[in-house]
């Protein structure tokens, strides 16, 4: 595996050569929908495949998967455009990438349940468990509910352990900050709650929860340790997991103060696992996110938190979420606009803006003017990637979570495909 940063002069046919692949898989590989112009500063995943087999007349990927001793799944994850539109005879297909894969790992993407189908199936194969965005609970227990049933069914289908995400409901423009307090302090309304969870489950076909409690009061430290355990004994029994969520701000990453309302080790004890979200924070548009600061901070606050998790319980979050700002920033007063890693090739080509690396944080981002205005857009790209995955594996994490899979990014989900061996459950 390399990766290419396009540079002056750079074709598509001049990058396939340097590397032996051709234009085609090349452009396949990296979304190239406009191969004859590429943005530049761009990072291109270079993949070499050691075994291809070209399709035949009346080959269908059952009959592909016996005849090449490999899997429908390794099919498509190999070859992810034909997840929705099928195979065409002459085209060729990879069966092995050259790369050695370092590890198993188990994968977790997260997904609004209006994801787009086609979007869907792609992203699947990729995936240990898919987790759906959001169930609320009230001050009294109840779940405000959502239309979940087809993406939970198409996820089991593809052998995928849906995760039935619960955060508290929100007040106007915020989350209510008691609810988590009535929940942790009031055993009648953790008994409905716990209830209502088992109903959904049962009714839904979820392998099991994560609960997401922001706002911990530090009163409520050990009884919310306590209320976890209480749930995930509960949910146990009746043959489902427990994870929770925690994720870290942007002030604790940038000073090392950990927030005293989340006891980690309790946590970590009590729920079956412990997903470590990097980081919540497009929620605040006036709010820098995690992505802005020096690599070295967000790594030293990874290790404090994964020490006290137990790695082999706790799962990386990493957001492909981007950020568009009017240039120069005033913290909590410029707003940011949110792209996904589409919308920022497409701006920075339309732009004819380079795209650069910054170092310090890891992160690409590149500066253009509108109307006199300066902008500066802020993404994620598989450089980010890589180095998160690999950070993660020698952690001895039991796995990676990308917020989210509504965007299908080619050469995101090859990067992780070739590189890790993708767990999959007996759901």
């Amino acid at each position: 595996m390399y990766i290419h940063i396009v540079q002056p002069g750079d074709t598509i046919t001049s990058i396939a050569n340097a590397y032996g692949i051709s234009p085609e898989r090349l452009a396949l590989e990296n979304d190239l929908l406009e191969p004859d112009n590429l943005t530049l500063g761009e990072a291109l995943l270079i993949l070499q495949p050691s075994i291809t087999y070209i399709v035949q007349r009346g080959d269908t990927l059952e009959s592909i998967s016996l005849s090449q001793q490999t899997d429908i799944l390794e099919l498509l994850r190999n070859n992810p455009w034909v997840s929705d539109r099928g195979l065409y005879i002459g085209e060729e297909i990879v069966i092995r990438y050259a790369d050695t894969r370092a590890a198993a790992i188990e994968i977790n993407g997260f997904t609004y349940p209006f994801i787009d189908k086609e979007v869907l199936i792609k992203a699947l194969p990729y995936l240990t468990y898919l987790s759906v965005y959001a169930y609320q609970v009230t001050r009294n227990g109840s779940l405000i509910g959502i239309d979940d049933s087809e993406v939970v069914r198409i996820a089991r289908s593809y052998g995928v352990a849906p995760i039935m995400f619960i955060t508290a409901s929100p007040e106007g423009n915020n989350i209510d900050t008691e609810i988590a307090h009535i929940l942790i302090t009031n055993s009648e309304v953790q008994k409905a709650f716990i209830d209502n969870l088992l109903l959904t489950l049962g009714n839904k076909g979820y392998y099991g929860i994560n609960i997401d409690t922001p706002y911990i009061q530090p009163l409520d430290r050990q009884p919310y340790v306590e209320f976890i355990n209480t749930v995930t004994k509960r949910l146990n029994q009746e043959g489902y997991m427990v994870s929770i969520t925690i994720a870290p701000s942007t002030f604790e990453a940038a000073t090392g103060i950990t927030y005293e309302g989340v006891d980690y080790i309790g946590l970590s004890r009590a729920a079956n696992s412990v997903l470590y979200q990097l980081t919540y924070e497009w929620k605040a548009p006036t709010t820098l996110p995690i992505s802005v600061l020096p690599f070295d901070a967000v790594l030293n606050t990874i290790n404090k938190a994964v020490i006290q998790l137990t790695p082999q319980k706790s799962i990386l979050g990493f957001t492909n979420i981007g950020y568009l700002w009017e240039f120069p920033y005033f913290a909590a007063i410029t707003e940011a606009n949110f792209i996904n890693y589409f919308s920022a090739i497409e701006l920075a080509n339309d732009t004819g803006s380079v795209i650069q690396f910054n170092e310090p944080s890891q992160t690409s981002y590149f500066r253009y003017l509108n109307n006199n205005q300066e902008y500066i857009a802020w993404f994620k790209d598989i450089r980010t990637l890589q180095l998160f995955l690999s950070y993660a594996q020698n952690l001895g994490m039991q796995g990676f979570s990308v917020w989210n899979v509504m965007y299908f990014i080619t050469n995101t989900w090859l990067l992780i495909n070739t590189q890790y061996e993708i767990k999959k459950l007996a759901i």
